[in-house]
């Protein structure tokens, strides 16, 4: 049974989406795009702590939210889904809404032998079977929805900005390329999809007169890139960068965060970051460059 929660009535700034669908149709893409445009998002929380969660959320942090529901979802039944949105609705109404989102199931099928990924309800082995229990579980649902969206023959970014188009939300235009430096005492970061390890080169902690500048100086720079392994470096990293950066949009992904790091967080790995900042300017990639060790 979904429990009944008191809401506070003041949803001031507050969304709350559903998303509901089979398997392989485009759920993950959906929150992952509603996360990038400022949603906190939560896939296959049972359905029992729903109520819970979003009344936390209403109630303290102020949150969007959204949440993704399947036959997957621990406590999963029909009339239970039906009874939530219900729920919702009359709590939070026009704040509220839920999405379904379905694909053809030969797309289904294609996908999942495409990514060779294991659907998550195929138990002897047969694809289809699962595929029809799942629409089986999900058939109905599809009347509750606020939206429906049929992710067939979409690519992700396709989805991505019709999704956010039927929520009345704005496209993301996020700049492509994050470019960090840090220090490895500190610790990696966290967004960052590839990561550099510039210990290897010079340090100029260890040369007089450099050890209290920083690779934003030129005298730094210099020093840096006079090691004959710092070249060649940097080309790999670009090739890399050109390779990688527009099949990721191409894919929906909005951003791609890579960052340097050396010990200290101040010589080596700012003097390459800054380099690839500098090489971003001439190629014309829009770019945010930070220092996080300084």
């Amino acid at each position: 049974m979904v429990a009944n929660v008191n809401y506070k009535r003041d949803v001031t700034n507050v969304r709350i989406i559903l998303v509901i669908g089979p398997s392989g149709a485009g759920k993950s893409t959906a929150l992952n795009a509603l996360e990038d445009a400022g949603f906190s998002a939560v896939d296959n929380l049972p359905l029992s702590m729903i109520d819970q969660y979003i009344a936390l959320e209403v109630e303290t942090a102020k949150r969007r939210i959204v949440l993704a529901v399947d036959k997957r979802t621990t406590g999963f039944e029909k009339k239970v889904v039906e009874g939530l949105i219900k729920n919702l609705k009359l709590k939070f109404r026009e704040e509220c809404q839920i999405v379904y989102i379905h694909a053809n199931p030969a797309e289904i099928i294609k996908r999942y032998q495409s990514t060779r990924r294991h659907h998550p309800l195929v138990e002897s082995g047969n694809l289809n079977v699962a595929i029809e229990s799942d629409f089986s579980a999900m058939k109905g649902l599809d009347e509750l929805a606020d939206i429906i969206l049929d992710s067939t023959g979409s690519d992700p970014s396709a989805f991505r900005t019709m999704l956010l188009s039927r929520l009345g939300l704005p496209a993301l235009n996020p700049v492509p390329l994050s470019i960090m430096s840090f220090s490895f005492r500190k610790g990696i970061p966290e967004t960052a999809e590839y990561v550099f390890d510039t210990r290897f080169l010079a340090n100029p902690h260890w040369k007089e007169g450099l050890r209290n500048l920083t690779g934003i100086e030129l005298e730094v720079q210099r020093f840096v890139k006079n090691d004959e392994g710092f070249e060649p470096f940097m080309q790999n990293v670009t090739q890399i960068i050109e390779l990688v950066l527009p099949t990721m949009q191409k894919t929906g992904r909005p951003q791609l965060g890579i960052a340097f790091g050396c010990t200290g967080g101040r010589h080596r790995s700012v003097t390459s970051a800054e380099y690839i900042a500098s090489w971003a300017v001439k190629k014309k990639i829009k770019h945010v460059l930070e220092h996080l060790g300084l």
